[in-house]
């Protein structure tokens, strides 16, 4: 339930922010064991390694919350930063990144 929580404020945040709704009608998010990446964007798809995603919000420490905040808040912020809006040319890519990484902090 906290993943969920922190998707639904980050894009309620994203649109507000950005002047710019979320365009598709779902954003999906999916738990892949022993994913080799932290997380994936895709378009209205995210994959995450299942510890960047599901946790028990009970019994999970502060760090562990922290953690998938900052994981599902970067990997949305991929939607406007890498699919609506994206670079040019491949050696002007770390700027998606940079941007999602900002993005961190603001939501």
């Amino acid at each position: 339930r906290f993943a969920l929580e922190c998707a639904c404020a980050a894009l309620d945040s994203y649109d507000e922010t950005f002047g710019i709704k979320y365009p598709l009608p779902k954003a999906d998010m999916v738990a892949i064991p022993e994913f080799a990446a932290g997380a994936m964007e895709n378009w209205g798809l995210v994959t995450y390694r299942e510890v960047d995603l599901l946790i028990d919000d009970a019994s999970a420490s502060s760090r562990q919350l922290q953690r998938v905040a900052e994981v599902v808040i970067h990997e949305l912020a991929h939607q406007w930063f890498g699919n609506l809006v994206t670079m040019e040319w491949w050696d002007d890519l770390w700027l998606n990144e940079g941007f999602a990484t900002w993005m961190e902090t603001g939501v």
